[in-house]
């Protein structure tokens, strides 16, 4: 009997071992892939409007195939759309990449980071020709949303939005 506990033991330990190194790997893979991402040219070109969304009240970020959406609660109901193929980039059609580059959003905007303040979500829905059209999300957490609005309530409502 104890020879059975045993063995299952060292069987148990031996797939954390392996489940824990497919995971480190996988990370590392993840890494590599999100710094490709920042040192791209579309990257490049989406930085100056992430920068800008470090000074903005920002509901939420849609970080989907053909573009990159930044909706802000103040100035009330604006967005930016930075639209892929209006730039002269390819769609970011490949999930991974695709992931990378919310990464990569959440790490030049470290608010997104915080899951006090916004959380992070992925959809995934079918496309009509076959597989799936898979897109990220980040939105203000309800908390956070009403304790900056509290704090801005006495500032005038800007003219026109930060982000151009």
């Amino acid at each position: 009997m104890a020879g059975w506990i045993i063995a299952g033991a060292a069987v148990l330990v031996a797939a954390l071992y392996l489940l824990r190194k497919k995971l480190v790997v996988r990370q590392q893979r993840d890494a590599v892939l999100m710094e490709r991402m920042r040192s791209s040219q579309m990257y490049g070109r989406l930085y100056p409007v992430l920068v800008k969304c470090r000074e903005c009240c920002v509901e939420r970020i849609l970080i989907r195939p053909e573009e990159d959406r930044i909706i802000l609660y103040k100035p009330m109901n604006r967005e930016y759309r930075f639209d892929f193929e209006a730039h002269g980039l390819d769609p970011v059609d490949r999930p991974a990449a695709l992931k990378a580059l919310s990464q990569a959003i959440a790490l030049d905007v470290p608010a997104l980071a915080d899951p006090a303040k916004y959380y992070f979500s992925t959809h995934s829905a079918p496309r009509d020709g076959g597989g799936n059209y898979h897109w990220y999300e980040y939105a203000v957490q309800v908390d956070y949303k009403d304790r900056m609005l509290r704090a801005w309530s006495d500032q005038p409502e800007p003219q026109d939005g930060i982000i151009r």
